[in-house]
């Protein structure tokens, strides 16, 4: 195994929910459907992966090896009997189409080539389109015999209550500060501590922000925070800058703009409330002293919520540039912003 795909699937955190899947794979009680739910970059795909490792590993044991042929070619992606549902590159609408489920649900009643148990992984699962949705919900429920399924995702509340139901849900909470960083350190990545405490408990959150990871969000927050402060013509001309291409690539630019926007505010409640708490925007202390002037404390609520909202009108393919021309008009009010 190359040392890139090791290092992708070293877990950090969730010792107590690894121990329970553990656990119900030694006593035979795996369930046929998991939800691995939490925060986006928390590290539900690597336990995911990490489960159809543990369920197939050759060696004689309850923890995957790492090492074995099988536990290679899963951590490879190139495992017959690990099947994963991801969104296609190429799909400008960023969603999982019936075809592709009808597709597993075709090789799920196949016989297995080798593996003692397959898995079929969804990621994200509240990209399926509803009809999608529809589709898996009667083999979700009864799946044959040595398949089991493993829904990933970070907004449970988009999918199917009918999906939720036929899941057995699996939290997984964030990883305390100091282990991302130790973590950090370890793999040998640089401004560790920083990115620990900016990853707010997400360790991919930190991995994203490796490298030049830094130098873009801080020019992204640079221009949100220009944008806010211009004309209202500047806030349609930047949303149409950053909605360009495919929904598929704007929708992670979307994402991290709300994750600074969201840290600004919670940066604006630490100086609002006098917190000796370390500001998560300490290298752009004088804006968010601004914004703490102007928003603290009522404007915090609504800047909040319109940055859920916009999570939620996305989450229902609301077009991109309406979703954040809403967003940046929402926080100019806020701001009292003319």
């Amino acid at each position: 195994m190359s040392v890139e795909v090791r290092q992708r699937h070293q877990l950090v955190g969730h010792g107590a929910v690894v121990e329970k899947l553990w656990d119900a794979m030694r006593t035979e009680r795996l369930h046929h459907a998991y939800l691995f739910e939490g925060p986006r970059g928390v590290g539900k795909r690597t336990v995911a992966n990490l489960l159809a490792m543990a369920a197939n590993c050759e060696a004689a044991t309850d923890r995957p090896c790492g090492t074995c042929r099988t536990c290679h070619s899963i951590a490879e992606g190139t495992h017959p009997d690990v099947i994963e549902v991801v969104v296609a590159k190429d799909r400008a609408s960023g969603t999982i189409p019936v075809d592709a489920i009808r597709e597993v649900i075709r090789q799920a009643g196949y016989r297995r080539y080798a593996a003692k148990r397959r898995f079929v992984i969804v990621d994200p699962a509240e990209a399926m389109q509803e009809s999608a949705a529809n589709a898996l919900l009667k083999t979700l429920e009864e799946p044959p015999d040595g398949t089991g399924f493993v829904l990933v995702t970070h907004n449970a509340s988009a999918l199917l209550p009918t999906i939720r139901s036929r899941c057995q849900r699996v939290r997984m909470g964030s990883v305390a500060v100091r282990d991302i960083d130790r973590w950090l350190e370890r793999r040998g990545v640089s401004d560790a501590s920083v990115l620990a405490r900016l990853s707010l408990g997400c360790p991919g959150r930190a991995l994203e922000l490796s490298g030049d990871g830094l130098a873009k969000r801080a020019s992204l927050r640079s221009d949100v925070l220009t944008t806010l402060r211009g004309t209202v013509d500047d806030t349609f001309s930047f949303s149409q800058k950053i909605c360009k291409g495919a929904r598929a690539d704007y929708i992670r630019t979307i994402d991290a703009m709300l994750a600074i926007m969201e840290d600004l505010l919670r940066d604006v409640v630490v100086v609002g409330t006098g917190s000796q708490a370390e500001l998560l925007n300490s290298d752009a202390v004088d804006d968010v002293h601004g914004l703490a002037r102007r928003l603290y404390p009522d404007g915090v609520r609504r800047c909040a919520d319109a940055v859920q909202l916009c999570r939620d009108d996305l989450a229902v393919y609301v077009s991109g540039r309406l979703a954040v021309d809403a967003l940046l008009c929402r926080w100019r009010q806020a701001l009292a912003v003319r």
